[in-house]
């Protein structure tokens, strides 16, 4: 399966990737009522595209803005270094470990090339656990800090939050552990 990465893709795409982001989280979240369509914050960060054949099959927004500034200082991070890494989506059918390590793998380097030096990530910690071993794999340190309940809102507000950090270095290369 030969995969693309692309930034903000084509009006098709883009469609493609909001249907997927919002069937997944209304199957695997069980949030019903979850609109997936285009965002504010999509129009302000860039958008990560995982393409087979032209079809969207994963997506990542990347926002340049923290959501939650009152997070930095306690962490140490600088908020002109630091991204939000939100919405990431993997359709389930073509979803597996190499894939989701390799779309790690391009959202880092393109974390990096924007300039950010730390993206803040919010989930189940369930998912931080998946995210922490793929970056391990790639030789990124990634920390699991705590819970932050406090931080969901809407229809997320029922849900568990765990704040995490993937601590990009941009003079380390990605590896591939064996």
């Amino acid at each position: 399966m030969s995969i693309e990465y692309s930034v903000n893709g084509n009006t098709n795409q883009l469609h493609q990737y909001y249907a997927l982001r919002e069937r997944c989280y209304r199957r695997e979240l069980g949030i019903a009522d979850f609109d997936g369509s285009e965002e504010e914050q999509d129009r302000q960060g860039q958008l990560l595209l995982a393409l087979r054949d032209g079809e969207c099959i994963g997506g990542v927004r990347i926002g340049g803005y923290v959501t939650w500034p009152s997070q930095l200082e306690p962490l140490g991070l600088q908020v002109e270094r630091c991204c939000m890494w939100e919405r990431f989506v993997i359709e389930p059918r073509v979803r597996t470990v190499q894939l989701a390590q390799s779309f790690c793998s391009h959202l880092i380097d393109f974390s990096i090339e924007l300039g950010f030096r730390h993206a803040m990530i919010l989930s189940s910690l369930r998912n931080a656990r998946f995210y922490r071993r793929y970056h391990s794999a790639l030789g990124v340190d990634f920390r699991i800090h705590r819970p932050v309940p406090h931080c969901a809102e809407g229809s997320f507000a029922g849900l568990e939050h765990y704040l995490s950090v993937a601590y990009l270095d941009a003079d380390q290369p990605l590896k591939i552990a064996v």
